[in-house]
Parts: C-alpha cells; structure tokens; sequence
C-alpha cells in the first residue's frame, strides 16, 4: 500500500480535523526492512500499513513531509511491543482458552474471562486439564457445542473456512460494511499550540476499550502526548495484557451500576476531545450513555465505535 493510498483512505477523516500545521500534501511513505511473518493471512502487510496509515495521518497533523517505516519493526510491534527485563512475559491466555477438534470441526472456546472460563468448565462436566477437555470437545458438534457455550453466557465460536465466512449471514453483513464509517456533525475549536515532539499534546482521550485493537489505537495517541484516561470496571481483568495495552495511559475504575460513578463519566465526557469504545453496539445505550446523549454533552466530540466482529 503506498502513501497515496492511505492518505486517500484518510482524507474524509482528516479533512474534518483542525490541526494547527495540517498540510493539504501527501506526506511522503519510506517503507523499509525485509521479511514477513509466517501466517496464513497477510500479517506483515496488515501492520506495516497500518502504521504507515496512521503515521501518514499524524505526519499531515504535524506538518511533516516524510514517513519511515520499517517492515521487520512493525512485524514485531503487531506481536508484541515490550519485552521485560529479569522476568518471564506474562501469559496471554488461560489455560483451557484457544483451538479444539469437535466431532465435525473446529471450535474456538474463549475462557480468559473468570466468568466464561466457569460456563466453559461447567458445559464441559468440569475438566481436569487442557487434555481432558480437548477428549470430551471431541464429542461434541460443533454448532452444538458454541450455542450452548454461548447461549450459558459464554464465549465460544465454530471455526469457518474462508468459503464457510463467506457464506455465513454475519460474514456476509460485515463484507458489505465500509472499512471506516464516519459522520461530521460539526467541529471543535483548536486553540492550543503545537509542538512537533509531541505533536497531540492537549488532548484528552477518553478510553473505554478492551482486548486488543482499542487499547493499541489510544496507546498510539498516547505516545503522541495526548492524555489518555482508561476507565475499566472494577472487577475487570485482562490476564496478561494490561502491560501491553495502558502505557502512556492514566487507568481508573468506575462502576455503571452506581449513580455517582455515572454522574463522574458524563462529566468525563464533557471534557474530553475524543471517545473511543469498543463495547457491544447497545451496551453505552443500555447504561444510558447512548450516542445522542453523548452528543448533547459534548457536541464536539470526536467519537470512535470499533466493532471487531461486525
């Protein structure tokens, strides 16, 4: 993907900012390194323009002219982006989480959560181990298996092959779907001055997302200057990730189902520049923080929905 691509990808989001240098011209994109990563889909590709992507737009936000990016580099961001010193990595994923062969398939069972991990266990007749369960999936078919994961409040999903999706009714919902839906309702003032080492100082983020495309996008506004507010539930727990996905953030806890905190997060709203979330589509409308409500405490706002699943 070349610059003038992204940027042509770009342009309706960028044009509706007000950066103080933005520059009408197509920073130029130096891409950079060899190699790719070993994955049946395109990996490597997928990371280096995306961050080609995003740097193009910040390069325009600045009023720079020139993007690097190395292809290697961003190969291994996309895996992992720290590596700690005098301790092992923290595990990703639970032990029963992951692939599993059903009678006619394959099935994916998401068990990191503590209250998934207990539906998973509790369909499964309580396994005692990884092997145990993989013998007792196998009986199972596989749709069977995932809408009574599922249907119990858990996380499950039959695994398709790329016909299977394209035939499937959400495979089909999310191909017709724009990669970047956006509206402009209007725009805020830009009053403060730039400065080019930390080109999005001065704004506030609020962030409400979780595993993994959210948190990586404000962490990426984050190391840019912006001031970046997680706020997670309190019983919330992401495994190993939390290293991964909050530094440069500020993290804090608030509870929905206490009218106090509520009243804390509409005036957090109100303050901030921009609003990512990657709930449910009616999740914020269940908690009362629909998006008119949100609009009308803060019609500036640059709001951000990310869907993972269409």
């Amino acid at each position: 993907m070349d610059s003038e691509t992204v940027m042509k990808l770009l342009e309706p989001v960028l044009s509706a900012t007000c950066p103080p240098n933005y520059t009408s011209g197509t920073p130029e994109l130096a891409l950079t390194g060899e190699g790719s990563t070993r994955d049946v889909y395109g990996v490597t590709e997928l990371a280096t323009s995306s961050i080609a992507a995003a740097s193009l737009a910040l390069a325009r936000y600045a009023g720079s002219e020139i993007v690097t990016v190395d292809r290697r580099l961003a190969s291994f961001w996309f895996h992992s982006s720290f590596r700690p010193q005098g301790q092992a990595s923290p595990k990703v994923w639970d032990e029963l989480a992951g692939d599993y062969e059903t009678s006619d398939g394959w099935i994916r069972l998401h068990t990191n959560l503590a209250a998934h991990k207990q539906v998973v266990r509790r369909v499964l007749e309580d396994p005692r181990n990884r092997a145990e369960a993989e013998n007792r999936v196998k009986q199972w078919k596989g749709r069977e298996l995932q809408e009574t994961v599922v249907g119990a409040g858990g996380a499950a999903a039959v695994m398709l092959t790329d016909e299977e999706w394209s035939r499937h009714h959400q495979g089909t919902a999310v191909s017709g779907e724009p990669l970047v839906r956006w509206t402009r309702h209007g725009s805020a003032p830009c009053d403060y001055a730039l400065d080019p080492g930390r080109p999005l100082a001065g704004l506030k983020v609020l962030d409400l997302t979780r595993i993994l495309a959210g948190p990586v996008s404000t962490r990426f506004l984050a190391s840019y200057g912006a001031d970046v507010l997680r706020i997670d539930p309190p019983f919330w727990d992401e495994i190993g990730n939390i290293p991964e996905m909050t530094p440069g953030k500020r993290c804090a806890t608030l509870d929905f189902s206490r009218q106090s905190d509520k009243d804390i997060f509409a005036e957090l709203i109100t303050e901030a520049d921009i609003f990512v979330h990657g709930y449910r589509a009616d999740a914020l409308d269940r908690l009362g923080f629909g998006e008119t409500y949100r609009r009308a405490l803060n019609p500036g706002l640059i709001d951000v929905a990310l869907n993972a699943y269409g």
